[in-house]
């Protein structure tokens, strides 16, 4: 006599067996991971003057960590990497000296997602203890072809208004090039507006690629020569100056008046 196992209601036992098994494994399985064009991201520079050799940084009161250790920026300093990613919404990016238990740089703001959000500690602590921070929003967009988008910000606390001719010396292709001069007139301090116009400020101009000189003027005098500052093409920058100017005396180490090129589209 021979017997068939799977009769019809050994069948069904089975098939119940297996959509248990079957809903249960797909229960367990781990959760995918968080969509990138999901996040928010945000760079933090600091320009803040005598707030310390370092400074700390923290978002949304937890400071910041990369690698295990506490993120130390230095004056003139930013973020490694350029950007962390954070869900979108609310966020508070502060600065800390690095003995210090209070932000002497606060801005809470709403980034969006797939948004590129720029901080930047700046100006000198008040007697309260307090800097200032500016919050500009970068375009990721590559710069057209021959091209460089670039943003000029003026962070020296004691410039006055300045006046920037840049002049190219060299093409993308670094060959010689002349008949390029920009000329960027009575740009002033950004620290002198109480409420600095962001989104103007955020804004990128397009300038051909290539190397150029730098010459910064205060009225008719020359207050800072860079030889050769090269800009990428399709590469978003801005140009900051920072530090103090000349006459001031007992300026601390590394805060005289310089440049720095913040590229924002690697």
């Amino acid at each position: 006599m021979t017997y068939n196992i799977f009769n019809k209601s050994g069948f069904n036992a089975l098939l119940v067996a297996a959509v248990l098994l079957f809903t249960s494994c797909e229960q367990e399985l781990a959760e995918p991971t968080v969509d990138p064009a999901q996040e928010s991201y945000v760079a933090v520079h600091n320009f803040a003057l005598l707030a310390g050799t370092t400074s700390s940084v923290f978002v949304d009161n937890a400071q910041l960590m990369l690698g295990g250790s506490n993120v130390a920026l230095a004056v003139g300093g930013s973020l490694l990497g350029n950007y962390i990613g954070l869900n979108p919404g609310n966020v508070t990016v502060g600065v800390r000296t690095t003995a210090g238990t209070a932000n002497y740089a606060a801005r809470t703001v709403s980034v969006a997602k797939t948004a590129y959000t720029s901080f930047f500690a700046y100006d000198t602590l008040t007697t309260g203890g307090t800097a200032k921070m500016l919050v500009l929003t970068n375009n990721m967009k590559a710069a057209d072809t021959g091209t460089s988008n670039i943003r000029f910000l003026h962070l020296s606390p004691n410039a006055g208004t300045i006046s920037v001719v840049l002049t190219r010396t060299l093409n993308q292709f670094g060959l010689a090039a002349t008949g390029t001069i920009i000329n960027l007139s009575n740009i002033p301090y950004i620290g002198a507006t109480a409420t600095p116009n962001e989104a103007a400020l955020s804004a990128f101009t397009g300038i051909p690629a290539g190397t150029y000189s730098v010459a910064v003027t205060s009225g008719s005098t020359t207050i800072l020569s860079i030889a050769a500052l090269t800009l990428r093409e399709g590469k978003n920058y801005s140009i900051v100056a920072r530090g103090f100017a000349p006459p001031r005396t007992s300026i601390p180490a590394g805060q005289t008046l310089g440049a720095t090129l913040i590229l924002h589209n690697p």
